[in-house]
């Protein structure tokens, strides 16, 4: 009986400390789906809806064991020749969809060349007419492309969070174990195409590479505040960090929205730099460049709130509710900041991309008006507006002068030419052919690995649902800049920049806790022994 007795303590002793454990690694990683990104007829390219809602999405995590929590994993992986997983949804006329896919037998090749990727990316590409689709019947679109979920991750134990798509996370080291989620219905990147738009085009390479690399990272999150709550008399001139809120309709009683947190920007809004402020200073180093600081990044910790309100206003809960939001937002400290970029995002050649080779990649903005385009790389030439542009009302499109980046431009430019084509027009001393050294960089600056070069070796840590709001900010976001000189040029040269070193911490509590975990199994088996 004695033996029976002590053999139950022990036994619930041991399944106490595999649940303890088990509750620290069995948890919901915080991802989220950002919108679709739209194409029109006339190349322009912009975010599908006007409401920014980002639907949360659960991952969940498992525990390393010993031999794997120290290594940094890429450094086995080999490159893949075929970095695509590509499905085909054709549910139209052969000839389009042999368009498409004749179009992307040439794209596995020029990634390859720029990049080495060793986890494959699922891209599904549908092609049907919208006119035709009761989902896309009201769009005009030539193609929709659905990014792949963000997941909030940092780069050292006491770094700052950031977001980042799946399909960079699935090329990093992390800290635990993503657990996908199998089905159908799993892919990384899915982009509809319009038949109704492709007209008698047939060359359609530049395209695809334009929406996949939206998918592997170059696609903005952050939003004017306006635009994720409309109608409710917020800040119309501040851009602020993803806000989790998601509207669901009901005609009959009022739209409803529910509002949660604010989520981290992405590893792409990480590298904006002020580029007037640049020019300003002569790249004085006593300057910081980058746009956002720690007073920016700190809204997911200083502004907390989370309620329902309807629109219109039914009850005065709902009233106070919004009017806290307002309180906090205004003493936020990051709102100078917030309101800065607005500013810098309606004025022309004010916004650029710092790379950690030393460039300065302009993205595209507008005089004067809000379009968002922070996440294409701007033409060498002015433009009035998003949709005036006189210079290529006046101007064959294959005499504008183009740059080595013009796949990343925010039109489809020269459909009627093939890739190499495009190449040999627009940029033929490029590197790696279609992507140019720019996009290349800002890739590698997010995390991407450039072809030939030593794998990125970083170890990422996994922010979990419930960690955002107690997240240690210690490290610092931004190294210190030397000197940066001006050149002429689409691309800025920044002669020298410190970047950090990748993170040399250990995984203390994962080790403590699986050392603990091993002492009790050790002991209760030597006392079953004794006893």
């Amino acid at each position: 009986m004695k033996f029976f007795i002590r053999a139950r303590v022990l036994l619930s002793w041991l399944f106490f400390s595999v649940f303890m454990i088990s509750k620290v690694y069995n948890q919901s990683i915080l991802g989220f789906k950002p919108l679709d990104v739209a194409h029109d007829y006339n190349g322009n390219c912009s975010n599908l809806n006007n409401i920014k809602n980002y639907h949360i999405i659960n991952f969940n995590a498992s525990v390393k064991n010993d031999e794997t929590a120290g290594m940094n994993i890429n450094q086995s992986k080999v490159p893949l020749e075929q970095p695509f997983e590509v499905e085909y949804q054709c549910l139209s006329d052969e000839i389009y969809c042999n368009r498409i896919k004749t179009s992307f037998e040439k794209i596995p090749g020029y990634f390859t060349r720029a990049l080495d990727i060793y986890t494959p990316i699922k891209i599904r590409l549908n092609i049907f007419s919208f006119s035709n689709s009761q989902t896309r019947n009201t769009n005009d679109a030539l193609a929709i492309t659905s990014p792949p979920p963000y997941l909030v991750l940092k780069d050292s134990i006491n770094g700052w969070p950031f977001s980042y798509p799946l399909t960079l996370i699935k090329q990093l080291n992390t800290n635990v174990e993503i657990q996908y989620s199998p089905g159908e219905d799993d892919c990384d990147i899915e982009i509809d195409i319009n038949t109704d738009q492709m007209g008698n085009y047939e060359y359609f390479t530049g395209m695809l590479a334009h929406e996949i690399l939206h998918g592997m990272g170059i696609y903005y999150l952050i939003q004017p505040l306006s635009s994720m709550l409309p109608d409710f008399g917020v800040s119309t001139d501040i851009v602020v960090p993803p806000l989790d809120v998601t509207k669901n309709e009901n005609p009959q009683q009022g739209d409803e929205f529910e509002i949660k947190y604010f989520l981290p920007p992405s590893i792409y809004e990480k590298n904006f730099v002020d580029l007037k402020k640049i020019i300003k200073y002569d790249g004085n180093p006593s300057e910081n460049y980058h746009f956002f600081n720690e007073d920016y990044y700190r809204i997911i910790k200083d502004v907390l709130v989370s309620c329902n309100i309807h629109h219109p206003i039914q009850t005065e809960i709902e009233n106070q509710c919004l009017q806290q939001l307002n309180t906090d937002i205004n003493n936020w400290k990051g709102y100078p900041v917030a309101h800065n970029f607005y500013q810098a995002s309606i004025s022309q050649n004010s916004v650029g991309f710092l790379t950690q080779e030393g460039e300065i990649i302009k993205l595209q903005t507008y005089e004067n008006e809000y379009t968002g385009d922070f996440f294409h790389i701007s033409t060498p030439y002015d433009c009035e507006s998003k949709v005036k542009c006189t210079i290529e009302e006046k101007t064959d499109q294959h005499k504008l002068p183009y740059g080595p980046d013009f796949v990343m431009y925010s039109k489809y430019y020269l459909l009627d030419l093939t890739a190499e084509e495009k190449i040999a027009l627009c940029s033929p001393n490029n590197n790696y052919g279609l992507l140019g050294d720019g996009i290349v960089h800002m890739l590698t600056t997010m995390g991407w690995t450039e072809k030939g070069h030593p794998p990125n070796d970083k170890l990422y840590y996994v922010i979990m649902e419930d960690e955002l709001k107690t997240l240690n900010l210690v490290d610092s976001i931004y190294p210190s800049n030397d000197h940066i000189n001006i050149t002429n040029g689409n691309n800025i040269n920044v002669e020298s920049i410190h970047l950090p070193s990748s993170s040399s911490s250990n995984f203390i509590l994962q080790n403590f806790l699986w050392t603990f975990l091993s002492i009790q199994i050790f002991f209760t088996f030597f006392v079953f022994l004794i006893y």
